[in-house]
């Protein structure tokens, strides 16, 4: 007992060292700028006062000098920009971008000196005259000019005369409990602030209606043109508004508005001379209290902004209700040119950008209003921990839209739409789509945690999981908890820490602590990890009067499950702490149908079609079969085939047409088949191919995905009636899931059978059975970044006549835009060992300096519409494989080694025409070697590597001796790419990358 007492009170002991330690630095702005909306700049001063409340002394302090980001093409936001494919500002020109500069640091009258980050432009140490020490504080002043970048880039810019003020003053960066935080300005990645004031004088030309963070301080000309303003956007949005947008002439009279914000960590001001403005006010039921509401808008976007008041309010007092009052006096959003997304929050005002509808407008504000609580008075370090900035803010989004239109889902509106049935998306239910969004990516092992930095996240989970997932998370903590606990949680939590700096610690040391619960589901496993939460039913059974429901936990987290019994007018649900293994679940007698885990759709469920299970019956587990057309999403009472029309041709078969059928859904599953029977009209045979997967898709190992492939298909050739073709093999990708960076290394093995009933003359004078077996070993490294992306692919080919291997190698050099550029190619090939008849007898596996045509295409790997043809147009159909030339020659064939360089470029203009040529370099000992070999020529690029044409001009001598030998006129030089196999729908989906 006396060891119990000691070990309670150095927890508590503790627990007051930890509470005392926190603190949180100081910072009073008082900023005088002036638009100058000809030169598009800022001129400014600005003071501040900063306090330092910490127990360190500080010889220094960081500043944020975000504006120069747009600086040049070395900044981290730039970069950024690079790994998320977006190229716009790479290409951009000088006057296009912007910076800061003129700054002039003082303290005391005396000049301080700024050093810039050695790798961060936008991040610069201003070191002090003498230590600030603990309580003590500093006046700062400084001079700063702004070149405003255009608005396409990210948050700060101008649109024409439409200007969007973002980040754009000099800023110290945050001194918290764990040291400095000097960061990048990111466009992916939001921010960190210091709490404080801010007074703020802006002028600039009097025609310009400006919004702006907090309150405007008195100003009776400025508040007449509001009123005005006001007035008349009533009158349009009874009559209508006008069509015309086009910025008015700048007044020649300038005017100086002034605002004042308290409690605040930023300020942001917004100024366009076609504004609109709708002005209200919503009443919080706690307070009592009345906030002034604003919205501003342009003709462009005025049909849609006709409520954009009445939505701010209603945000507004959802938040209030949910979370706790709303602290500010007003709250404004307005309509800007914002490329950073859908919209942007700053303190008391938020930046939406055009487009969508009412209802999609309605949802955006609700996200950034409440971006006031999660961000602007829970200030938590959004570019660390962006889940508890976007992600906690996206689940009161959903409650909000849930509230409002009976759906929190984007899929919502999908499942009644004219479209649903024929998608069998008429029988989902909202909550059947709840974690739709998390799971598409999740199925697919290309999920990521999230507990991850900003930076850390691939373009796509920066929503899906940052945003959606989270919320989700949230949801599944509120159906456990109940939501009158979870509310009270949560009003605890913003009470405690409202215009502070929570950290993940914090939120989880809070959350146990009002549950009184053990956690670890939700902050060890589906925040920190990807593991997945994978609860089936296996049976269930009754005693007496009592229910068991056998549940199997297949997953690798232990969280709560609930188990729903229902019927089609009845349910009742029980919640039942996480377990490992399998369980038997006691549940109420009810005489139900059917019992699901996640049947209320709150659960993070990685495989609804292991949920349900009937209470009668003989296939308890087999949902109801229902066809459907093309593809769907699987349904836990469903199960599902769906059917697509095809047609096909070649030039022996003909046309071809029949139905595929499959189980291939817009969620991936661990077995998936395909089988396309067709009939072909000219050989009047079956023709057709069928494919069976089987996905091993480990939630945490070295590799991401391995792929295990059996498929067959059947055809005719000019010299077979039947050519089939079976294929064993699987692909492993050791892709990194938690890098944005677009890298993944592949290893691939396939044995190839093919055997082929061959003729000379007619089906009826059948020579031979041909019988032949490959096995083929593939390493392929592919980087995607958008500039100078690359791909390196070795190759082992064996049977039982020869062994070789090569090397091809492609890369892209960019000209002035994404789509101008240089392609490189290189191959290298040798033959490593062949035997004594390989000259003569079996497949023509030699290198060649020609790329392939169908002849050539000894695996089958490719489509050709006229694989046997040597003569007409059906012949020039090629693919680009080893040598890559563009002109067909029977010179460069080779059984020794081969070496090739392959380049492409674009021409100016938007003609899509292309100059190409081909070095290449071989030895043959059987017949000939010709040092180098050369053809260059132009190309036609119809589809980019999917459909180009190419036009040798050039060739070298020895390959126009053998052109001239075979009488090969020009037009039949001509040649074209044809590839069936890259628009292939199912191969797109499975080669997704994020």
């Amino acid at each position: 007992m006396k060891e119990t007492l000691c070990f309670l009170s150095l927890c508590f002991a503790g627990s007051l060292i930890g509470q005392s330690n926190y603190f949180q630095q100081e910072v009073d702005y008082k900023i005088d700028v002036k638009l100058n909306d000809v030169k598009h700049e800022l001129h400014g001063s600005m003071l501040i006062d900063y306090k330092n409340n910490s127990n360190e002394t500080l010889t220094f302090l960081y500043f944020h000098l975000w504006p120069n980001a747009y600086k040049n093409d070395k900044t981290a936001f730039a970069k950024q920009e690079l790994v998320n494919g977006i190229t716009e500002f790479h290409f951009s020109d000088d006057d296009k971008r912007g910076f800061i500069d003129s700054l002039n640091f003082t303290s005391s009258g005396k000049a301080l000196n700024l050093v810039y980050d050695i790798d961060n432009e936008d991040i610069a140490k201003l070191e002090l005259l003498s230590p600030l020490k603990p309580g003590e504080r500093v006046s700062i002043a400084t001079s700063f000019k702004v070149k405003i970048p255009i608005s396409a880039f990210s948050r700060l810019g101008h649109a024409n005369q439409q200007y969007q003020i973002c980040q754009w003053y000099p800023k110290p960066a945050v001194y918290d409990r764990y040291g400095w935080h000097p960061m990048p300005y990111l466009n992916q990645g939001e921010f960190y602030s210091e709490f404080g004031s801010f007074e703020v004088n802006i002028t600039l030309p009097e025609n310009y209606v400006l919004a702006a963070s907090g309150n405007m301080l008195p100003n009776s000309e400025e508040e007449q043109r509001i009123a005005e303003n006001v007035k008349l956007t009533k009158e349009l949005v009874e009559k209508g508004f006008p069509k015309s947008d086009s910025f008015p002439p700048s007044s020649e009279k300038l005017k100086t508005v002034s605002y004042k914000l308290e409690n605040a960590h930023d300020f942001a001001w917004f100024a366009d001379k076609r504004y609109h403005i709708q002005r209200d006010s919503v009443a919080l039921n706690r307070s009592g209290r009345t906030i002034q509401t604003y919205s501003y808008f342009s003709n462009i976007n005025a049909e849609n902004w006709k409520k954009s008041a009445q939505f701010v309010n209603d945000a507004v007092e959802g938040y209030s209700e949910w979370l706790g009052d709303y602290p500010y006096d007003v709250c404004k959003s307005v309509d800007g040119a914002l490329s950073a997304g859908a919209g942007m929050e700053y303190p008391t005002i938020t930046v939406i950008s055009g487009g969508g509808g009412e209802k999609s407008l309605d949802n955006v504000t609700a996200h950034e209003v409440g971006h006031n609580w999660f961000y602007g008075i829970l200030a938590s370090n959004e570019r660390d921990y962006p889940w508890m900035d976007e992600g906690m803010n996206s689940f009161y989004e959903e409650r909000y839209m849930k509230k409002k239109y009976g759906s929190s889902s984007l899929f919502g509106d999908i499942t009644k739409s004219p479209v649903a049935k024929i998608f069998q998306l008429d029988k989902f239910r909202d909550e059947d789509l709840q974690n739709l969004d998390y799971l598409i990516f999740a199925r697919i092992n290309q999920d990521q945690a999230m507990n991850l930095t900003s930076a850390q996240f691939t373009q796509i989970n920066y929503g899906v999981v940052v945003y959606k997932k989270t919320a989700h998370v949230l949801t599944y903590l509120e159906a456990w908890l109940g939501s009158k606990k979870f509310d009270d949680m949560m009003q605890a939590y913003y009470e405690d820490w409202k215009f502070k700096h929570p950290y993940p610690e914090d939120f989880k040391k809070h959350v146990k602590s009002f549950t009184g619960q053990d956690l670890d589901w939700l902050f060890e496993g589906l925040i920190s990890t990807t593991k997945r939460v994978d609860y089936a039913i296996k049976k269930v059974s009754s005693k007496k009067d009592e229910y068991y429901v056998k549940v199997k936990n297949k997953g690798q987290i232990a969280s709560p499950v609930s188990i729903t019994g229902y019927s089609s007018d009845t349910s009742m649900t029980f919640w039942y702490d996480g377990f490992e293994g399998i369980q038997k679940l006691s549940f109420p007698v009810g005489g139900f149908e059917k019992y699901s885990v996640n049947r209320t759709g709150n659960i993070l469920d990685y495989n609804p079609k292991n949920d349900v299970i009937k209470a009668k019956g003989l296939f308890k587990k087999v949902g109801k079969f229902r066809p459907g057309i093309i593809t769907g999403v699987e349904h836990p009472d469903i199960t599902a085939l769906y059917f697509v029309p095809t047609l096909g041709y070649n030039y022996y078969n003909g046309f071809m047409t029949g139905l595929a059928f499959h189980n291939i859904g817009v969620l991936r599953k661990n077995f998936e088949f395909i089988v396309n029977p067709m009939f072909a009209f000219n050989s009047s045979t079956l023709a057709g191919a069928a494919q069976v997967d089987y996905f091993i898709r480990p939630a945490d190992s070295f590799f991401k995905d391995l792929t295990l492939t059996a498929s067959a298909e059947q055809y005719t050739t000019r010299f077979s009636p039947q050519l089939n073709r079976f294929v064993l093999g699987g692909n492993m990708v050791f892709a990194n899931r938690q890098s944005p960076l677009k890298k993944s290394t592949s290893i691939q093995f396939r044995h190839i059978y093919i055997r082929s009933e061959n003729f000379l003359v007619s089906p009826d004078e059948v020579l031979a059975i041909s019988e032949n077996n490959y096995n083929q070993l593939l390493l392929n490294y592919e980087n995607k970044r958008k500039l100078n992306p690359f791909s390196v692919v070795a190759e082992i080919q064996q049977n039982k006549r020869f062994v070789k291997a090569s090397v091809t190698a492609n890369y892209r050099i960019p000209y002035s835009s994404k789509n101008k550029g240089l392609k490189i190619r290189l191959f290298a090939g040798s033959f490593l060992w062949k035997s004594a008849d390989f000259s003569f007898a079996g497949p023509d596996a030699r290198f060649r300096l020609s790329g392939q045509n169908g002849f050539q295409d000894y695996l089958f790997d490719d489509i050709y519409l006229g694989r046997n043809e040597n003569t007409g147009i059906l012949s020039q159909q090629m693919t680009i494989t080893d040598g890559g030339f563009k002109v067909f020659s029977f010179r460069g064939q080779t059984s020794d080694y081969l070496a090739a360089l392959n380049l492409s470029s674009t021409l100016p203009g938007k003609i899509p025409i292309r100059i190409f040529a081909d070095l290449g370099h071989y030895f043959n000992a059987e017949t000939d070697s010709d040092p180098l070999n050369y053809t260059a020529g132009a190309s036609l690029v119809l589809i980019n590597d999917v459909f180009e044409i190419y036009v040798p001009l050039v060739v070298s001598k020895a390959i126009q001796e053998t052109l001239d030998l075979n009488n090969v006129v020009f037009g039949e030089r001509i040649r074209f790419v044809l590839n069936f196999r890259l628009v292939n729908p199912i191969r797109q989906i499975r080669n997704l990358s994020l």
